[in-house]
């Protein structure tokens, strides 16, 4: 079940993700990036410069960019929405429409992630992250964006993915999944009762995503801990400034109010 709705992403849209990309990378890995970029390292230049002009990172001694507090504190905002992502929203990748089901109700049954992988690749599943999202008024590129991020399809470790952040195939592939996402209104359907609304029927479905993420924490079977992973590192250097970590043991606010937390209200700039 797909649909043909439109969506574009403008280079704007692209410096940001690709830079808070960069920014966890340098902050976490940590990695610094010399003044003399290196061979594919100069594809990222447009990016540090941008950062360099917002005040996220600065240059030290001459020598290598480094992240600023400014920088850490930006990381930080987007770290509370990615925390939500692999908290409350990740739930929704694997929804049974026809059962009503989610594939996350037996996460806890799972030790073996080949296994748990194969249950997730069943036909019968179909994820709603979009939609339910979209129905909570986030913007679908940055849900997706955020699923790359933690499936490591962004930012490949593999040669050239420094040039991918800004310029690569992989924007198309993000626009591809948000374009033939479901929509709201295809969730509809005719039952004894009479016709029920697409809205109707995403309203029931995050209830249940909601309660069920907060069942996992319950059990300790949440989906939080699982850092963005990096191939290289670098001794942390003098100017680094303190990682910024997954955050962990938050309340479940999607699963108790109507509205957004405050942190997903604002519109997400660095």
């Amino acid at each position: 079940m797909t649909s043909d709705s439109n969506y574009t992403v403008s280079l704007q849209q692209k410096e940001q993700f690709a830079a808070i990309y960069l920014l966890e990378y340098m902050i976490n890995a940590p990695k610094a990036f010399q003044l003399m970029l290196e061979r594919e390292e100069e594809d990222l230049e447009p990016i540090l410069e941008w950062l360099l002009v917002k005040n996220l990172i600065e240059i030290k001694d001459e020598e290598s960019y480094l992240p600023t507090s400014k920088g850490r504190n930006a990381l930080v905002r987007f770290m509370k929405r990615y925390s939500d992502f692999l908290s409350y929203f990740d739930v929704f990748c694997a929804v049974d429409l026809e059962e009503g089901a989610f594939a996350f109700a037996e996460y806890p049954d799972y030790d073996n992630p080949k296994a748990w992988k194969g249950y997730l690749d069943q036909e019968r599943w179909d994820d709603l992250r979009i939609t339910a999202t979209s129905h909570l008024g986030i913007d679908p590129i940055e849900i997706v964006f955020m699923s790359f991020v933690n499936e490591g399809r962004f930012g490949r470790n593999g040669t050239g993915w420094q040039f991918d952040l800004l310029l690569g195939s992989v924007w198309d592939e993000i626009l591809s999944i948000c374009t033939t996402a479901i929509q709201v209104e295809q969730l509809g359907f005719e039952s004894d009762e009479g016709f029920i609304s697409g809205e109707r029927v995403i309203q029931d479905i995050t209830k249940q995503g909601f309660e069920l993420a907060e069942q996992l924490h319950k059990q300790e079977a949440g989906l939080t801990d699982r850092p963005i992973v990096h191939e290289a590192t670098d001794p942390p250097s003098g100017g680094a400034v303190e990682q910024v970590k997954i955050l962990k043991n938050q309340s479940n606010q999607f699963a108790h109010s109507s509205e957004l937390p405050d942190h997903w209200k604002d519109s997400w700039e660095l």
